[in-house]
């Protein structure tokens, strides 16, 4: 594609931009939530709004909402095990700093970021740990310093990027934090499953340019030691890149020998990919932990023994809950009732936190 090509959309992507950054989310939240008594206005806006918009973009992209007690539970898990396993006294609040590359240990990566359900909740946590450790007078220097070099988050669509944006720009502002002129959050509209570009490969307007470049470089060298969130799951993957494919063929193989299935679509499933992916940036790492929501098929399933295989390989403990919800399945509660499940999916679900030690 030739610049020109692209020139009669720059202008309006760069107007978008700069529109989203002058809206009051304070006012649009506390209105919504008088109408609708709704504890958080994205579920409406994930569920109901996309659902209605554009349900055939929603069932091809995967996109659900992940609903709070899940996402709690798994940040309260992550922060525990970095206090605990990795001697890092703040958790996801520790901005120390790696002897070597001088660059902080913690750094926060969510590569599914959609409205910004799990970043939400990183900041919360971090402001708990901060309040127990007398340090929440301290909130806006800290944000400044220590936390937005820190946290970031991929996302491929635009409305849940520009929700997240906003989202968790009123948090931190009602947190009691003062955002600056020149300052932004590091969320990024970028495809993680495409390989990270180079700067000269990059041919979009300003502000797309400037996206592209950030979170090339981010994917690409930044040393993410939390890779957390709730990768779309969608068996017709519509993410062909030849380089995650690549990562992925380390899946088709157990103890070096083709695996041998006559049908091995599922592997090519995009929550398949997303834990490529997060085992990818872990091992480039070094050390830290992948804490994923997916599809439960890889726990049991046959295909995916060289995938369960690779994942062993690499990380040093592997932490599975799976929450079942499998309406395929047919399963049954311990007490009889019907075993419901966290999203509108018809796939059970399973937590994973896989840890990586130095």
């Amino acid at each position: 594609m030739e610049t020109d090509a692209c020139t009669p959309i720059n202008w309006a992507i760069d107007d978008l931009v700069q529109l989203l950054s002058q809206v009051d989310m304070g006012s649009i939240l506390e209105n919504f939530g008088r109408r609708t008594r709704t504890e958080d206005p994205v579920v409406h806006f994930y569920e109901t709004f996309l659902g209605a918009y554009n349900a055939k973009l929603r069932k091809s992209r995967g996109v659900y909402y992940t609903r709070s007690p899940v996402v709690s539970f798994m940040m309260r898990s992550v922060d525990a095990i970095l206090k605990d396993r990795f001697q890092l006294p703040l958790g996801l609040a520790d901005n120390t700093k790696d002897p070597v590359t001088q660059k902080p240990r913690v750094q926060i990566l969510d590569p599914a970021t959609g409205t910004g359900t799990f970043l939400y909740e990183v900041v919360k946590q971090i402001y708990r740990n901060l309040e127990e450790m007398g340090m929440a007078h301290q909130w806006d220097s800290y944000v400044r310093d220590n936390l937005l070099h820190r946290l970031f988050g991929f996302e491929l669509l635009m409305a849940p990027y520009s929700v997240a944006h906003l989202k968790l720009g009123w948090q931190l502002q009602e947190l009691g934090y003062r955002f600056t002129n020149k300052q932004r959050l590091g969320i990024y509209l970028t495809n993680t499953l495409d390989e990270a570009m180079k700067k000269s490969e990059v041919l979009f307007g300003q502000y797309v340019a400037a996206e592209a470049n950030e979170a090339s470089e981010i994917k690409r060298d930044t040393p993410v030691m939390v890779v957390l969130g709730n990768p779309p799951y969608s068996g017709h993957s519509a993410n062909e890149s030849e380089w995650i494919a690549g990562l992925v063929q380390d899946y088709y193989y157990v103890d070096g020998k083709p695996l041998g299935e006559k049908n091995p679509k599922w592997l090519q499933d995009d929550y398949v990919k997303f834990i490529r992916f997060g085992q990818w940036r872990i091992e480039g790492t070094g050390c830290g932990l992948l804490a994923f929501v997916t599809n439960h098929g890889y726990l049991d399933n046959p295909t995916f023994r060289g995938m369960r295989q690779s994942l062993n390989k690499t990380f040093d403990e592997i932490y599975l809950l799976d929450l079942h919800g499998n309406s395929k399945k047919k399963e049954v509660s311990p007490n009889g009732y019907p075993d419901k499940n966290v999203f509108d999916i018809q796939q059970g679900v399973a937590v994973v936190i896989m840890v990586k030690y130095p």
